[in-house]
């Protein structure tokens, strides 16, 4: 396990060749092609990899958007499952040859760097929404003081301009 720092809590990888199911001469992951071949030419493989929960619908995407991408262009599949022990926290699940898990986990590893970056952002960056001329929030406003439903689910769209906290960074104590 690697940590990759916060929210992405922990990488666990399981490069563990998977029962590739029925026959025609398909590798099976088990070792049983014949004598000659390149025993990992095409063998599947799984890896997860551990992300706080609120990122999960991010990384779908609206519609998803940003797994169909990912799939498309790297052949892996990619399924968001729930983390065996922790609620806070959600498996992203590749499959796919070595290499196409390692391209897709790239991918999602730089969704969600620049999802960090985004959440890190100053509020008074990039539109300002409930600010006041200096930059502060106007007195009484709710301006962030509430995670944004719509980000956790991937389908935001006013981005710097929402009113709500895109992260814990953002997030403002009333």
């Amino acid at each position: 396990m690697t940590n990759m720092g916060s929210p992405m809590s922990q990488v666990s990888r399981n490069m563990q060749g998977s029962g590739g199911g029925g026959g025609g001469g398909r590798f099976t992951g088990r070792g049983e092609s014949g004598p000659g071949h390149v025993s990992s030419f095409g063998a599947s493989a799984t890896a997860k990899i551990s992300v706080d929960a609120s990122l999960a619908g991010a990384i779908i995407g609206k519609g998803g958007v940003s797994s169909k991408q990912i799939c498309r262009q790297t052949g892996a599949k990619l399924s968001i499952q729930d983390h065996e022990r922790d609620p806070n926290l959600k498996n992203i699940e590749l499959e796919g040859t070595f290499e196409q898990i390692n391209e897709a986990s790239a991918m999602v590893r730089e969704l969600i760097g620049r999802l960090n970056s985004a959440s890190r952002r100053p509020p008074g960056v990039g539109g300002g929404g409930g600010l006041g001329s200096e930059g502060k929030p106007h007195p009484g406003s709710n301006y962030k003081t509430k995670m944004c439903e719509r980000f956790s689910k991937g389908n935001c769209t006013f981005g710097d301009r929402c009113h709500f906290a895109h992260g814990e960074a953002e997030l403002r104590r009333s």
